[in-house]
């Protein structure tokens, strides 16, 4: 079941409060479950403004909306990269970068901005970011407690 706007007629969800394609108000928006509203013959003109102007092709083919794609995308693959090169280097500065580009990226993807195909490379980058910086902050602080206990009882 969605809700069609009365200007532009395009499908949004439900509990939507405004259209995602031209912001008219849907609060008296009917709901339709199965025969959607059609184009009027003659739409009502609106002046010289673009953004009130209906737009058939839906959202991949909205010009304010690019498709994602085809592939993983560059962030997924750079948090996977950064993530793994925390691992094998013992480096904070790039596990950490790795877990928040891994969150982005599955941020981007759940909300339909990028390709599907990189969720688990996103999702190693993100999880995988996340226990190597925690294992990281556990060795580090066994080395400086290491360091101060060796220094304690040179005195």
């Amino acid at each position: 079941m969605e809700k069609y706007c009365p200007n532009c007629r395009q499908p949004n969800a439900l509990e939507a409060q405004f259209c995602r394609f031209c912001a008219t108000s849907l609060a008296a928006a009917p709901t339709f479950q199965q025969n959607p509203p059609t184009f009027q013959q003659n739409p009502p003109y609106y002046g010289n403004q673009q953004w009130n102007q209906p737009f058939a092709g839906g959202p991949l083919q909205s010009p304010n909306y690019a498709a994602p794609a085809p592939g993983a995308s560059g962030r997924a693959i750079a948090s996977l990269a950064l993530t793994i090169g925390g691992l094998l280097l013992c480096c904070l500065l790039s596990s950490v970068p790795g877990a928040i580009l891994g969150w982005m990226e599955v941020s981007a993807i759940k909300e339909g901005r990028s390709s599907p195909k990189g969720m688990t490379m996103a999702q190693i980058g993100l999880w995988g970011g996340l226990v190597v910086t925690l294992l990281n902050l556990i060795f580090y602080g066994i080395y400086l407690l290491m360091v101060l206990s060796a220094g304690a009882g040179s005195y």
